[in-house]
């Protein structure tokens, strides 16, 4: 969070204090922020039901992701190299996920982590450069239970329908699809991103 300082006109809490503590070997840190009165829009990653967020609200988002994606960072969120590995994986694809537009974006922007009626975000513990559309496809994934959401979602967002953003969009969903794997888990969620990851790669040019 201490590192997020540097970015602007985007409504966040703010960074106060750090302090640092010793627990045998390992290194503890807490950080202290500002209060922010606002509650997240779901107590988990994913929502159940359509928040009904106003048009203010939803323009303070596009207007957040759009500064931040213009902060100046040396910080990385997600490389090339992970990109490929993840698709491959997931759904043995053979195809070019090549991305040409790197921005700095949030990296974990789901519904747990922003808040309303009045917009917050929430955990900049993953923030930095990343594929163009990748902050939207997040929230997008995390609106499947609900797919008018998830349709105005990818309306909003042009971006989700460029080639950076249907890889960004794969991603995620091959993300889904191999934290299922690894954990041995079959889940509704794991089985809807692989539908739509493969729907993506077989719709899409890439």
């Amino acid at each position: 969070m201490e590192a997020s300082t540097t970015v602007r006109g985007v409504p966040k809490p703010d960074f106060v204090q750090a302090i640092h503590w010793k627990l045998g070997d390992l290194v503890c840190r807490a950080e202290e922020m500002t209060f922010v009165d606002q509650r997240a829009v779901s107590a988990g990653y994913i929502v159940d039901e359509h928040p009904r967020l106003s048009e203010t609200w939803w323009d303070a988002l596009d207007s957040a992701l759009v500064n931040l994606a213009d902060t100046s960072t040396d910080r990385v969120s997600l490389v090339q190299e992970d990109i490929d590995r993840s698709i491959t994986q997931a759904f043995g694809a053979c195809a070019d996920t090549t991305v040409s537009d790197w921005v700095i974006g949030h990296g974990d922007l789901h519904w747990g982590n922003i808040t309303g009626p009045r917009l917050f975000l929430f955990d900049w513990d993953s923030w930095g450069r990343m594929p163009r559309g990748l902050d939207a496809a997040k929230l997008w994934e995390a609106s499947y239970r609900v797919p008018g959401l998830a349709g105005e979602i990818t309306q909003r967002w042009h971006v989700l329908s460029t080639r950076d953003g249907i890889i960004s969009r794969v991603w995620v969903c091959a993300n889904r699809v191999l934290g299922a794997r690894r954990r041995g888990e079959r889940t509704a969620q794991a089985d809807h991103a692989h539908r739509e990851g493969t729907r993506l790669l077989r719709e899409s040019d890439l």
